[in-house]
C-alpha cells in the first residue's frame, strides 16, 4: 500500500475494502500506526488505543524560550521591588481598561507573595507560563504580553514628578 500526502492528509492510494481507505490522517505517523494495525487484522478501535499509547511516548514540547525570557522578566520584577501600592494601582488600571481577564484574580491574600514563575503548560487546558505575584486581594497572573507591561507600569510609575518615595 502507497502511503501519499493530499493536500494537509495523509492517506492510503488503493481503493478496497476496510476501514483504513476511507480514512485521511493528519500526520504520516498516525497513518503508518493505522497501516500495522490493519495487516494485523485490527479495527478502528485497535488503531486509536495503539495511537494513544505511541502518543504517551513521543517527546512532549518544553517551553524552554518562554522559561528563559520569564526568568530574565522575574529578576527584573524582583529588581524593581514591586510594592503592595504598585500591584494593587495596576491591577486597578487593568480593571478600569477591562483588561484584567485572565490577568487580575482577587484572592484572600492580606500580605504580599513575591514573584515566582508558574509553568501550566501541557498541565492544564490553556495552561501558559507565567508569573505569579500577589498582595491584599489582588493575584496577578503576568503571561509574556503583560509582564512587559506590568515592568513598564512600574518604571513609568516611579519617573513621574508626583510618584512618592
Amino acid at each position: 500500500m502507497e502511503l501519499v500526502k493530499v493536500g494537509r492528509k495523509w492517506v492510503f492510494k488503493e481503493v478496497g475494502n476496510g476501514w483504513i481507505f476511507n480514512r485521511k490522517f493528519s500526520t504520516e505517523w498516525k497513518a503508518q500506526v493505522a497501516l500495522r494495525v490493519f495487516k494485523k487484522g485490527g479495527r478502528i478501535s485497535d488503531y486509536w488505543a495503539e495511537v494513544r499509547k505511541v502518543n504517551d511516548k513521543r517527546t512532549i514540547r518544553v517551553p524552554h524560550n518562554m522559561l528563559e525570557k520569564m526568568n530574565q522578566s522575574l529578576k527584573e520584577i524582583n529588581h524593581l521591588t514591586p510594592t503592595c501600592k504598585d500591584i494593587n494601582e495596576y491591577s486597578e488600571y487593568l480593571y478600569s481598561n477591562k483588561k484584567d481577564y485572565g490577568v487580575v484574580t482577587v484572592s484572600n491574600i492580606n500580605g504580599i507573595f513575591p514573584p515566582k514563575i508558574h509553568d501550566t503548560w501541557h498541565k492544564k487546558a490553556g495552561g501558559r507560563v507565567h508569573i505569579d505575584i500577589g498582595c491584599c486581594g489582588y493575584h496577578l497572573m503576568l503571561d509574556k504580553k503583560w509582564v512587559k507591561d506590568f515592568i513598564e507600569f512600574i518604571k513609568n510609575k516611579r519617573k513621574s514628578p508626583t510618584a512618592t518615595k
